[in-house]
């Protein structure tokens, strides 16, 4: 007998950000986080809201009749029901490229003996008041494929983020990206010039250009 997830939504669209911007691929948004960060944009996914109480199997089932070989699941806080992923991703082909969109206060396990696709980890800077929260060994356990991602609000973020990326040095995608109102790309373009940071990429959010920002299912 499989399991249950608890989930908010599943849709087709493309990745709005990430290794894989603008490819086409089926999101798995996932119910309940572990962190209320202040910027989160996906308040909908976690407290007292309606969300479904789904089989592994059928999940899986909707996920392979959305047509796409790209699969993104996120939340909310996913890792919280890695097992019943770990049962999902055992029925989906062998072709499926899977991107597990995680806020970094746990290490993902998803990859061992399941070798697919990537993480995005999202390293809560000060602005989230979350930052206590990253787990200690997150960046012993990034891999090259993985990424690191930071949302960033303000200056004082983004030296954050330059101090622990020069500290620790991860060897993986670096992606920089803006809390959406709160500070101008412009601004993070001009930081990274000033510091010639190399090696890491500005990303904005295409899907919130595209459609509304507030608009679910995209």
């Amino acid at each position: 007998m499989w399991p249950s997830m608890n989930v908010i939504e599943l849709f087709a669209s493309i990745d709005g950000e990430g290794t894989r911007q603008g490819y086409l691929a089926t999101f798995l948004r996932l119910y309940d986080c572990n962190l209320r960060c202040t910027y989160c944009d996906t308040t909908y996914s976690y407290g007292h809201v309606p969300y479904d109480i789904c089989h592994v199997a059928q999940v899986a089932t909707d996920i392979i009749a959305k047509g796409n070989t790209r699969l993104t699941v996120t939340g909310g806080e996913p890792l919280l029901q890695e097992e019943d992923l770990r049962q999902l991703f055992q029925l989906l082909p062998a072709d499926y490229d899977i991107n597990m969109e995680t806020n970094g206060s746990r290490i993902g396990r998803l990859h061992e003996g399941d070798d697919r696709g990537c993480y995005t980890y999202d390293y809560k800077c000060t602005y989230s008041g979350f930052e206590q929260a990253m787990h200690p060994d997150l960046f012993k356990v990034l891999r090259p494929k993985d990424v690191l991602k930071f949302v960033v609000s303000s200056t004082k973020d983004l030296d954050r983020m330059r101090q622990l990326v020069t500290t620790n040095k991860p060897q993986c995608h670096l992606f920089v990206s803006p809390v959406f109102g709160r500070i101008e790309p412009k601004d993070i373009v001009a930081y990274m010039q000033r510091y010639n940071l190399q090696n890491i990429r500005l990303q904005l959010q295409i899907h919130k250009f595209i459609w509304d920002p507030n608009q679910k299912g995209v």
